[in-house]
């Protein structure tokens, strides 16, 4: 039986790691917090006390466990979890020690100086962990090295040199992207199109420029334009290329329906002064004009070094636009405002263009597709 109880507290202790979240202890924080509170009040309460024992020796026995287990796991990860743990025993303390008199019958334990020390062990594995992961000089290890000098600097503030060798990986980092101006799989469209052609060489440099540019500084990547990779006598290490496909641009077509009124209205008097009454009718015949255009956004990425491709996405665009007007038959008279509103339209209303279209699709797909981009050539 004495063989059998190490075994089940650490059958507990797997279980409350796996279910407590990143913060174990919130819960019994909050009923900590709870209890001050009512003894605050009610000043000393035996029933209280006894709740603010049972509540606070549950937590520290099941937290006390878990950092026990989290010491087997590797560096420097470990010390993450070990940390939020302790972080969570200081928080109880501290709410303890709202109420001088429960700190005296509770004695919560102190985490402080364990704290410290513990976060000083912390950002010295993690710099190590960082300097080592240098040493490898490929573009992963500088980017697990920028993290593990920040999570250093993070628990030691100014912890050695890790800010600057944080900057260090970042720009070892930096690779050198050409994005490409758009393209399409239609031939026409590429070569005679001018007025979209115009929109689209815009739209490819605020593609770039939305990304960064040349001055990024939110991920390890630089952007041009082929012009301006020459212009600096560089390679690319990255390269992506965005062509539609599959573009499609149905012909316009009207699609008819019709409705009718009917009203009562006043023509007259009769003899005793009293309004006669007529029903008119009236039949509207509405017709909607519709256009519909689709296409796929490729975003295609490829390691122009390796000349592997890295990346494939596609981004399905739509486009409807759609215009009513109508003609009527019958009296007049029957008709309300909405039905003038569409009989007085215009029937000549131009339908949008080619190029209005395909403006419309990139608007919608436009902050996904930087994104996507972002995402890919960064961390």
């Amino acid at each position: 039986m004495k063989q059998l109880i190490p075994f089940l507290l650490l059958l507990s202790l797997v279980l409350a790691s796996c279910s407590g979240g990143k913060y174990s202890t919130k819960a019994d924080e909050k009923d900590l917090a709870t209890l001050i509170k009512r003894l605050n009040k009610k000043g000393g309460d035996d029933k209280i006390i006894a709740d603010l024992n049972e509540v606070y020796s549950s937590a520290y026995q099941k937290s006390t466990l878990r950092l026990e287990n989290n010491r087997y796991d590797p560096v420097p990860q470990k010390w993450d979890k070990i940390i939020v743990e302790m972080e969570g025993l200081q928080r109880m303390y501290e709410t303890i020690s709202q109420s001088a008199y429960a700190l005296r019958m509770v004695k919560p334990v102190n985490f402080y100086p364990q704290l410290v020390a513990t976060k000083d062990s912390a950002a010295s594995d993690y710099y190590a962990y960082g300097t080592q992961q240098m040493q490898q000089k490929q573009r992963e290890n500088y980017r697990e090295a920028y993290y593990a000098f920040q999570k250093s600097a993070a628990y030691v503030l100014n912890y050695k040199d890790a800010k600057q060798l944080m900057k260090e990986a970042f720009e070892r980092s930096i690779v050198y992207v050409l994005i490409n101006e758009i393209q399409y799989d239609d031939y026409s469209m590429n070569t005679g199109w001018n007025q979209y052609n115009n929109n689209s060489r815009m739209m490819h440099n605020n593609i770039i420029r939305d990304l960064g540019g040349q001055n990024s500084n939110n991920i390890p990547a630089r952007f041009y334009n082929e012009y301006d990779l020459r212009r600096e006598n560089r390679s690319p290490e990255l390269v992506v290329d965005l062509v539609w496909r599959n573009l499609r641009f149905d012909q316009q077509r009207d699609r008819t329906s019709t409705y009718n009124r009917s009203k009562q209205i006043e023509t007259g008097r009769d003899t005793a002064g009293k309004p006669i009454y007529q029903t008119v009718n009236a039949t509207i015949y509405v017709t909607e004009r519709e256009l519909n255009a689709n296409a796929d956004m490729n975003i295609i990425v490829t390691d122009a070094v390796n000349r592997t491709q890295i990346k494939w996405d596609r981004l399905p665009a739509d486009y409807r636009f759609t215009i009513e007007f109508a003609d009527y038959s019958g009296d007049r008279r029957a008709l309300d405002n909405n039905d003038w509103n569409l009989i007085n339209r215009s029937r000549s209303q131009p339908m949008p263009s080619r190029e209005d279209a395909m403006a419309e699709m990139m608007r919608r797909i436009y902050n996904d597709m930087v994104n996507r981009i972002r995402n890919t050539v960064g961390w």
